[in-house]
């Protein structure tokens, strides 16, 4: 497949998911246009030779000025499932590396989550005052597991080009939590040279085998090597780790008429509490699930202040929780969900 000249992929491409449809490949691509923007396209197959780009790309275009992918989109990494497509992509903006999702029912016509960003950088690497790895992010592969997405992807740190590898979880693409092993390939060890960087995760669900780059030097020009890590399966279940974080709600705006967070599995966690934030005040439901039947029941109904910090933990057995918040007035609110084993 060759780039195509005078369009938004006439400077090259990258790679992002490839899907099998019936007897068909559809490769979902970054393209790169002569304003040096990226954007998402589809290209199709029969035989992985010869490939016929889709008669409307891009697919997903830039957002808007001054949003969060106004500079670019790219690195799809989608899921078919059995009602619709999902697509995390990676988004850029200035000071801005952060992660969108879209959904489609043909795979085709994509339409982005209101709500985005979903997945979001910890500070900005280029700030020297910044200490986390993930202060910049992009996505490499998604999958579904059970009842949950995992998340594959890679965290810009404070030192210029250096990157690491992550894993985060979600129930439905909306609302994620980092794996707390994360960074899973740390550079810290006295005989790795810390200028490397790992990137580019894809994992082999049958053998546990962890396919990465390793990028050895900060240039753009510094010598690529792939490599391969026997994977803990522990590693990708949420249901195995010790405590997780969700962030449900990240400066959601809310009408008086109300709105529910993700619904998130909990069982084998001892202890769940909630966290919530809003600038006006309101009614709050904590709803539970109790036998994963979608049969929700109100566990605890409570006030919330202006700008006053609400939490509520519980050691009850169930299946599911989410959140329902009715404010007074329109609110700006962020929502946390922690468990602990």
């Amino acid at each position: 497949m060759k780039p195509s000249k005078g369009t938004w992929d006439q400077s090259g491409f990258e790679c992002g998911s490839l899907l099998k449809l019936d007897d068909e490949y559809w490769l979902f691509y970054t393209g790169f246009g002569a304003d040096g923007k990226a954007r998402i396209g589809l290209a199709t197959s029969k035989n992985l030779k010869s490939w016929v780009k889709y008669e409307a790309n891009p697919i997903l275009d830039i957002g808007s000025p001054g949003s969060f992918e106004c500079n670019g989109v790219a690195f799809p990494s989608v899921i078919q499932g059995t009602k619709e497509y999902k697509m995390i992509y990676g988004a850029y903006a200035p000071d801005s590396m952060q992660m969108g999702l879209a959904t489609s029912t043909d795979g085709k016509v994509w339409h982005k989550y209101p709500h985005n960003p979903v997945f979001r950088q910890r500070g900005w690497f280029a700030d020297p005052e910044c200490e986390l790895w993930d202060a910049g992010v992009e996505v490499h592969q998604t999958f579904a597991l059970g009842d949950f997405y995992v998340m594959l992807y890679e965290g810009l740190g404070n030192f210029p080009h250096r990157y690491n590898l992550g894993v985060a979880y979600s129930p439905d693409c909306r609302a994620w939590a980092r794996c707390p092993e994360n960074p899973i390939f740390p550079l810290t060890g006295p005989n790795v040279k810390q200028d490397m960087s790992t990137v580019h995760p894809m994992l082999l669900l049958d053998e546990m085998i962890l396919y990465y780059v390793e990028v050895i030097g900060a240039s753009s020009l510094a010598p690529h090597r792939i490599c391969a890590a026997k994977v803990d399966p522990d590693l990708i279940n949420p249901l195995a780790q010790k405590s997780l974080s969700y962030t449900l709600w990240e400066n959601r705006e809310i009408d008086p008429s109300g709105e529910m967070t993700t619904a998130v599995p909990c069982m084998g966690f001892a202890r769940r509490s909630l966290y919530l934030l809003s600038d006006k005040g309101g009614t709050v439901h904590v709803e539970i699930d109790p036998g994963g039947l979608d049969e929700w029941n109100v566990l605890y109904e409570d006030k919330v202040m202006d700008n006053r910090f609400w939490t509520y933990s519980t050691s009850n057995c169930f299946d599911r929780v989410r959140l329902r918040l009715q404010p007074a007035k329109r609110t700006q609110a962020l929502a946390w969900l922690a468990l602990e084993k």
